[in-house]
């Protein structure tokens, strides 16, 4: 007995409809890599503009301009997606250790001028002990700067000022980011606000 066996040629086509059904199912794959890529690289972009804006805004305040007229300055050099007007906020703070002796903030790392600006609700990651108050523009200079507590910083390393009675000047800010593709629904997550500080 002889077994008959037959050979049957593979057309073209046949290797065709293998290739699409290949790329069928790698489609979905390569284009959420690609919009990853894409909102990854898009946010990579964004906060690399409010770090430097946050740069910009601790050496307008190291150069002894007021924080009324740095916070104007901001504004004025600010683009997407930096609108303090619509969902961003910058807080400048200058810190000062104590340089009057016998005085409740002698040697500690007080808040001495804060000013916020912006529309977007967001707290300083300068802690205080417990408030204290600010003067008027345009410099807001604590009230009681040498004999409130409630000034002293909690979170702020000790060695930041060695000197007594000098300063460092910080620059917070806070945007809101935008998605401008649908990857968030894959699972890729970036984040809804954009931080930075600068110490100068």
């Amino acid at each position: 007995m002889t077994a008959d066996i037959r050979l049957t040629a593979r057309g073209p086509s046949s290797g065709r409809g293998q290739s699409l059904i290949e790329f069928a199912l790698v489609l979905p794959f390569l284009l959420l890599v690609v919009l990853g890529v894409i909102e990854v690289g898009h946010v990579l972009f964004e906060q690399q503009v409010v770090t430097r804006l946050s740069r910009e805004g601790s050496n307008l305040i190291s150069r002894d301009v007021s924080l009324l007229d740095a916070v104007t300055a901001l504004k004025s050099m600010s683009h997407a997606p930096i609108d303090f007007d619509n969902g961003s906020r910058v807080i400048l703070s200058v810190i000062k250790r104590g340089g009057t002796v016998g005085t409740a903030n002698y040697d500690k790392l007080i808040l001495y001028q804060r000013y916020e600006y912006g529309t977007l609700t967001a707290q300083s990651a300068l802690r205080t002990s417990g408030g204290g108050s600010f003067g008027a523009a345009p410099d807001y200079i604590a009230a009681n700067s040498d004999t409130d507590p409630r000034l002293q910083l909690t979170n702020v390393a000790n060695n930041l000022i060695t000197v007594k009675g000098g300063m460092s000047y910080v620059t917070e800010i806070f945007a809101t980011h935008a998605t401008i593709t649908p990857a968030f629904r894959f699972g890729v997550n970036v984040p809804a606000i954009l931080y930075s500080i600068a110490y100068f």
